[in-house]
């Protein structure tokens, strides 16, 4: 590697002349010098995070393959692979019932290219663990590579940039909520390199921003949004100090073509918003509380939050909600305790620190919000910023304005102890875990110590014009190995708190009389540890493979249904059935109303409100929404099954768990009601998946002088068309709930297509080539620009 090209972690920190900004005294290193110390710190990194995801998969296989990640995301982003045409997935399933729409929640990435390229490699694979944990580890290293750069441009010393971002990549709520709810992962992995990319004055630093904003957008989790925001007001502000005014910051090569790639990555993320927007209008989510507006479930205590380490169970409301039994308060080991370490006063006007602290105060206003706050709910999801960001605000702070005093050291000391104090009045009971971790973290601090004495030592010698060996002291190798000590401490924490829940696990299986669960740590979510790992293990154990059926069951055994034969959530596509219901975060509001699902695909609804009248259509909503086969629950409740017993069904089949029903109507498809003068043709029709510019539903209907009303069990969403003989007719509804279509009198054969067109679906691939364009123009105006400079 030669000094002109360099690696990619150096050119995302090339100076251009003649803006100074750096830390008094600083020396900088030859560009060929600095580009080696990058790719160092980086492999390092690289390789204490991968060496300590190894140790936790060999210790729990299963870890990231539980919960959402087993009923949602794994399944649904495996289906939408397998069913890839042209490279990009179909709309939306209706066979999966409200579940089935993968555009109305943008979490799939749908209208995504880069959720595209994903969803084919993992469309490859039958295997779910190496799935899981090639996303949930990928989606890590990618956070803790950002951590590093953008660490390293504010000049952190590289043990201590390998040790942030390995504390970063293993924080609490990251690994232990987060290794389940795939699109957090995805959007907190891109908020360390929007950062970088700002901080930047390079061409590739502009690409950076135009990517990391794509990526951001598109991810799924608008919680990441707001901080986004605030890490691009951070940047601002920091421009303002550096440039001495808001038209130099703002009128400049770097700003505008930051602004340029930032625009180009929501260029790419339009169809997916407007598609959102378009949609929202008939789509719900949980509401406030109706009784005082705010229920407390999870919200976690202050003091966790503000305190919390690597042993703590944080708690979330114990009155009324649950209290999560995991560490999920963690971060880097070191972090808080080391804030003591830092001249605050001098800190704050170095480059860096407001950004970092801006965001860092915002998550920890944010996790004491209300439980439910417009479409954002359960605040403790902000921990993940508050975790990711407090050690990137302490660590630069630290390059910035380090006090070593033995008084500042006893005060860090001090707050490890308080948060092991902490962490025992959660758990008494686990006071080994809590008082090994307290060890580990005061090894921890002695290292961060060794390693701050050695480089303000050098940096000293440095400047005074002495050679390092000499001022420094006679042993640069001492702090070389506090650095490595330290790396190794706060890798330490993940693992240690993955064994301590192992503990808590047996403690529990030995208290509830509960079979042995060999050595898997206790989840505070559903750890689903009877569901199988590969395809064919889920076709083995499917009840009907290849179907499509409609599955109306009251609950889901603990065992998630996997002995039923019938999964919660959406893992049943993984075995081709299609059972009339998926994993569900948001819901069509109307339909709702009628056929209550519960988010895993459990009816919710009264057998009342199933049986009501279905419109004018003559039938129950029961009757209008089910497909022509029925698997009825074996417990369902008496009125339900006494009306499957009295007519317009028969019964083909029945065990001890489930009841089969098969449709007697004769209407073809997802047809389930005609009124008026209207008849299908059981020939000539064909349902499949929605895709772009194509129909989803095509009948063969003739109606006499009167005309009449065509009802699907369809679930209605705004885009959907139909076109008779190619000539567009206008769509109705049953009550806003399911797709329906008025047809004129005289039709005779008639070629009747319904389709679903989402806004913004047709322009994906135009947006991803002009936001793509856009950015690439922007980063070659930052080489021009550059150009010019260096000449000037």
């Amino acid at each position: 590697m030669n000094a002109d090209t360099g690696s990619r972690a150096a050119v995302l920190d090339r100076e251009t002349p003649p803006v100074p900004d750096r830390t008094p005294g600083e020396a900088r290193a030859p560009r060929g010098s600095r580009a080696g110390t990058w790719v160092l710190a980086l492999a390092a990194y690289l390789v204490a995070q991968g060496l300590q995801l190894l140790l936790v998969r060999h210790w729990a296989p299963r870890f990231f393959w539980f919960d959402d990640s087993q009923a949602q995301f794994g399944p649904m982003t495996w289906w939408l692979g397998q069913n890839l045409e042209g490279g990009r997935p179909p709309l939306m399933d209706p066979d999966l019932g409200m579940g089935g729409n993968v555009v109305a929640d943008m979490q799939y990435g749908a209208l995504d290219p880069l959720h595209w390229l994903v969803q084919a490699v993992v469309g490859r694979s039958g295997d779910f663990l190496a799935i899981s944990w090639a996303y949930g580890a990928g989606m890590i290293l990618v956070l803790g590579a950002g951590a590093v750069v953008v660490l390293l441009q504010y000049g952190v010393r590289p043990a201590l940039a390998v040790a942030g971002a390995v504390g970063i990549g293993s924080s609490g709520f990251l690994v232990w909520y987060g290794s389940s709810w795939w699109p957090l992962l995805w959007a907190t992995a891109c908020l360390p390199w929007l950062w970088a990319g700002l901080r930047s004055r390079s061409a590739v630093g502009v690409l950076g921003t135009g990517l990391a904003t794509w990526a951001l957008l598109t991810s799924g989790n608008p919680y990441a949004f707001p901080f986004a925001g605030l890490v691009i007001v951070g940047q601002l502000v920091e421009y303002r100090r550096e440039y001495g005014s808001w038209k130099a910051a703002l009128v400049n090569a770097r700003a505008l073509s930051r602004v340029a790639a930032a625009v180009g990555g929501l260029v790419v993320a339009l169809p997916t918003f407007v598609s959102t927007l378009q949609l929202s209008e008939v789509m719900g989510r949980q509401g406030a509380d109706p009784l005082i507006g705010n229920a407390g479930f999870g919200v976690p205590n202050l003091a966790d939050v503000l305190l919390g380490g690597t042993t703590l169970l944080g708690q979330t409301n114990a009155w009324t909600g649950t209290i999560g039994l995991v560490p999920a308060m963690a971060t880097m080991l070191v972090a808080l305790p080391a804030a003591a370490l830092v001249d605050w006063r001098a800190a704050w006007h170095r480059p860096g620190v407001l950004t970092a602290g801006l965001v860092w105060a915002a998550a920890v206003v944010a996790t004491q919000l209300p439980t439910t706050v417009s479409v954002f709910r359960y605040p403790v999801r902000y921990l993940v910023y508050v975790e990711v960001f407090l050690p990137l605000l302490v660590l630069i702070a630290l390059a910035a304005a380090p006090v070593l005093t033995r008084r500042r050291i006893a005060l860090a000391g001090g707050i490890a102890a308080a948060q092991a104090a902490l962490a025992f009045s959660r758990a008494p009971v686990l006071v080994k875990w809590h008082a090994l971790a307290f060890v580990v973290a005061l090894v921890a601090l002695a290292a961060l110590v060794v390693v701050l004495r050695g480089s303000t030592a050098t940096t000293s010698a440095a400047t005074a014009g002495r050679s390092a060996e000499g001022r420094a002291g006679a042993r640069p190798a001492v702090p070389a190995l506090a650095g490595v000590v330290l790396v190794l401490a706060v890798a330490a924490g993940f693992p240690l708190g993955e064994q301590m829940m192992v503990t808590v696990q047996e403690r529990d299986d030995v208290i509830k009389g509960n079979p042995d669960s060999n050595g898997a740590p206790l989840r505070a979510l559903d750890p689903g540890r009877d569901v199988g790992t590969t395809v064919a293990d889920f076709r083995a154990a499917s009840v009907a493979p290849d179907e499509q059926l409609t599955v109306v069951t009251w609950r889901f055994d603990g065992d998630r249904g996997w002995s039923d034969g019938v999964v919660n959530g959406s893992g049943n596509v993984i075995a081709g059935l299609r059972p009339g219901y998926a994993s569900l975060a948001v819901w069509q509001a109307a339909l709702n109303d009628h056929w209550c699902r519960s988010v895993w695909g459990a009816t919710c609804s009264e057998p009342a409100e199933l049986l009501a009248p279905a419109g004018d259509t003559g039938l129950t909503w029961l009757d209008l929404m089910s497909s022509d086969v029925v698997l009825l629950s074996a417990e369902a409740p008496q009125e339900v099954v006494d009306h499957f017993a009295q007519g317009g069904w028969r019964q083909v089949a029945a065990n001890e768990t489930w009841l089969r029903y098969q449709r007697a109507d004769g209407l073809p498809g997802r047809v389930t009601a005609v009124t008026g003068d209207v008849a299908v043709s059981e020939e000539g029709w064909t349902s499949t998946l929605a895709r772009v510019d194509a129909p989803m539903d095509t009948y063969v209907v003739s109606t006499g002088d009167a005309g009449g009303t065509l009802a699907t069990r369809i679930p209605y969403y705004p885009g959907m068309t139909a076109t008779l003989d190619g000539e567009e007719l206008p769509v109705t509804t049953v009550e806003g709930a399911a797709l329906a279509v008025d047809l004129p009198a005289g039709i005779d054969g008639g070629r009747l297509e319904l389709a679903y067109a989402p806004a913004g679906a047709g322009a994906v691939v135009p947006a991803a080539l002009a936001g793509s364009a856009l950015i690439v123009l922007a980063a070659a105006g930052a080489v021009v620009a550059g150009r010019r400079g260096a000449r000037r």
